[in-house]
């Protein structure tokens, strides 16, 4: 199967317009976590580079590498999403048992929440460092990780509902979607732009 990342931006747009069953909801929200990480690097290269910068150069680099390994594995898990789904649906039409193609359904869409969200943490650590000129950028950032935390667990929510009541591995799912869930609206993501103004 052909990496998502391999085609131009709008083929990508085009084929989520279609009636395909993947790529969907999950790797949007991957490529889109991926933006906003794109803009919050973008932003800390600003900052740091302005001659009036009174931040830590440490910090920053830290936050630059976390957030470039962050970009990378969620560049993975959009094409791994789409392979999940197609071997979930494989296993569906040879009508062999689904469990583990299920799991991975719910795994790797938890693992784009987990990733955007641990960007969302990186945008919050940046907000003292970022000048006031890019502020709007990390506010966007901030939105775009937000959203990739909610439209992900959407996915996760839908999948968990199809293991049995009774699977240990339902309530862990669950009980790590609410907390991810209020990691992501704990504050507005326009918050960050604000404070910055």
């Amino acid at each position: 199967m052909d990496s998502i990342w391999s085609a131009t931006l709008a083929s990508f747009r085009d084929r989520m317009a279609t009636v395909e069953p993947a790529p969907a909801g999950v790797s949007a929200a991957a490529v889109s976590a991926t933006f906003g990480l794109g803009l919050l690097i973008k932003v800390l290269q600003i900052a740091s580079k302005r001659k009036d910068f009174a931040g830590e150069r440490d910090l920053v680099r830290t936050l630059l590498n976390d957030a470039r390994g962050l970009s990378e594995a969620l560049s993975r898990l959009a094409d791994e999403d789409v392979a999940a789904f197609h071997e979930y649906l494989d296993c569906l039409r040879r009508k062999v048992p689904t469990d583990a193609a299920l799991r991975q359904t719910i795994d790797v869409p938890l693992k784009v929440a987990r990733a955007a969200a641990s960007g969302l943490d990186l945008c919050a650590k940046a907000t003292g460092l970022v000048h006031a000129f890019v502020a709007s950028d990390l506010g966007a950032a901030s939105t775009l990780l937000a959203a990739a935390v909610s439209a992900a667990l959407l996915s996760v929510n839908f999948n968990a509902q199809q293991l049995p009541e009774d699977d240990p591995y339902r309530n862990e799912v669950t009980a790590e979607m609410l907390r991810l869930a209020s990691k992501s609206e704990r504050r507005s993501p326009a918050d960050v732009a604000d404070e910055r103004l």
